[in-house]
């Protein structure tokens, strides 16, 4: 499907594209100094809670958000936005018990929290397993999203378009490094929200208003589309699964994904770090209706589209429901939420690649040599990702759900450890390790089972993982974090305690007073009240 682009978008595409970036750089160089490690990768612990919650927002949502969400809302209901509400819980407890280890001890990368926490070795497994998550789902998703809308724009092969991207994003991050990655982040986020804002109002007001829409729903393809509830046996999005699916893939996305936490590790102290969570959670309150309500609205106004795959719904979103001009400026919007997802994802993967591993074998690296090796890092992680994407092209589910699966399955191995490594003195590295391993022949058990295109030979080959309460991926990674959990704790009850002096600066100390409340200030006022608007949000869609 090939989108119609008048002069006005063009200009209006190009203009906004060009003043995000070009704003993004004379922010980030003007505030970077020195070309010091820090600068670089943490823009010098200079951010303030605004920039840390737009960046945590803006590199959220990439393309894969505006075009998967909204094809798969078309392909499946309003449902297909339930994992968007969930952050209150994830960045909630990241923000409670997470976040003050993290800056407590001035770590550039989560895998360098392990190190203090467990041994050495711990360090390499997760930073090499994170490395590996963030090309193969963050980077290839982004790009391979933002490519079905750039072939659609300019008729482009689907990995030119890859390319394409990937090349000009390798380019901003090197100059700018992680300053380029918060500014442009910070500017990306409102034209995101005014964009994405304009394309639902004005298909509300095509489709006759809130109440309209509803019974148009009624009576299309999916007469439930307009429920996020759907019931435990929901192959593709029970209500309840995602919400659990929350608890152990939300919380590590939020609070143990380096491309995430590293906007709060770049912060000035906890406090500016913890108001941008919340800032963050009140941004994410936004896309079930900004990217995944647009995707139902076009259900309703024409319920057969013509399209041979529902992943370019919003292709047809823009060339059928906005002006010319509107279409400029949300097509900007688009390529810029591709830029700053991927600008971010290549930031944090030089700054794992630098510090766990490289500084390891090399720690006599002077400051500008670890800039100079960052580098080289996104250079090499642009062409891994090019190549990760051309996988996803040929899967037959929606972008948005395979993202969602795939991540799923990849975070279970990590989790536990990192959690219960900080709530629990108990933990051992041996459990770890234990947990660890153990996880990574179930996620590969989970992924090879994901990836086979013949879905009745998967049944055939794996017939324990087709079952009602093993069909979906929510529950697959509700049942492997379990046991996972219970190999980290069986296994550290039997083996050598950690150190003490360990435990001093990584673990919760649980008789300590609790913070003082401070206020209307207090992050923790804000969380209560983003939950109560979470949850009256699950009403309403019920």
């Amino acid at each position: 499907m090939r989108l119609t682009l008048t002069p006005a978008d063009w200009v209006i595409c190009i203009g906004a594209l060009a003043f995000n970036v070009l704003l993004g750089l004379y922010f980030a160089l003007r505030a970077r100094r020195k070309a010091d490690s820090s600068s670089f990768f943490l823009a010098g612990r200079t951010l303030t809670w605004p920039i840390v919650g737009a960046s945590l927002f803006a590199t959220n949502i990439g393309a894969e958000h505006m075009v998967g969400l909204s094809g798969d809302a078309y392909r499946y209901g309003i449902c297909a936005g339930t994992v968007e509400l969930t952050t209150a819980i994830c960045l909630g407890f990241a923000a409670a018990v997470l976040l003050p280890y993290y800056m407590k001890n001035k770590v550039f990368t989560i895998p360098e929290f392990l190190e203090l926490r467990f041994r050495s070795e711990a360090r390499l497994c997760f930073s090499g397993l994170m490395l590996f998550i963030c090309v193969v789902t963050k980077m290839a998703f982004c790009m391979y999203a933002g490519a079905l809308v750039l072939q659609a724009v300019t008729g482009w092969g689907i990995m030119q378009s890859v390319l394409i991207m990937g090349v000009t994003t390798a380019i901003i991050t090197m100059i700018g490094g992680f300053g380029v990655v918060a500014y442009t982040d910070a500017i990306h986020a409102p034209i995101m929200l005014a964009g994405s804002g304009l394309v639902l109002f004005i298909g509300l007001h095509k489709v006759g208003g809130w109440g309209a829409l509803c019974e148009a729903v009624q009576h299309s393809p999916i007469p439930n589309g307009m429920h996020m509830h759907k019931p435990w046996t929901d192959p593709t999005y029970p209500f309840w699964g995602v919400i659990l699916g929350a608890v152990y893939g939300g919380i590590f996305y939020w609070g143990m994904d380096q491309v995430n936490v590293q906007r709060m590790l770049g912060a000035r102290d906890l406090k500016q770090a913890r108001w941008g969570a919340m800032f963050a959670v009140l941004l994410k309150l936004t896309p079930v209706f900004i990217f995944a309500l647009p995707g139902v609205i076009a259900l309703a106004l024409y319920p057969h589209i013509n399209v041979t795959d529902s992943r370019a719904t919003f292709v047809w979103i823009l060339d059928n429901l906005l002006p010319s001009g509107v279409r400029g400026y949300v097509l900007s919007a688009l390529l810029g939420a591709v830029l700053s997802a991927l600008i971010a994802v290549m930031n944090s993967i030089s700054t794992m690649a630098v510090r766990d591993f490289i500084l390891r074998f090399r720690p006599q690296t002077s400051e500008a040599g670890q800039v100079r090796l960052g580098r080289l890092a996104i250079v090499a992680a642009m062409f891994l990702g090019a190549g990760a994407a051309a996988v996803i092209a040929w899967q037959p589910e929606g972008v948005y759900k395979y993202l969602q699966t795939i991540s799923v399955y990849l975070v279970m191995p990590l989790t536990p450890a990192i959690v219960f490594g900080i709530l629990s003195r108990r933990v051992t590295f041996a459990g770890a390790t234990a947990s660890f391993f153990s996880g990574m022949a179930i996620s590969a058990l989970f992924v090879t089972d994901a990836l086979l295109p013949n879905k009745a030979l998967a049944a055939q080959l794996f017939p324990l993982l087709h079952h009602p309460i093993t069909e979906n991926y929510t529950y697959r990674g509700l049942w492997g974090t379990l046991a996972i959990t219970l190999i980290l704790f069986a296994v550290s009850a039997f083996t050598k305690k950690t150190d003490p002096a360990k435990l001093e600066m990584t673990t919760i100390k649980w008789g300590e007073k609790v913070e003082a409340f401070q206020g209307v200030s207090d992050w923790r006022l804000h969380l209560a009240v983003l939950g109560v608007i979470t949850v009256l949000a699950y009403w309403w869609l019920w």
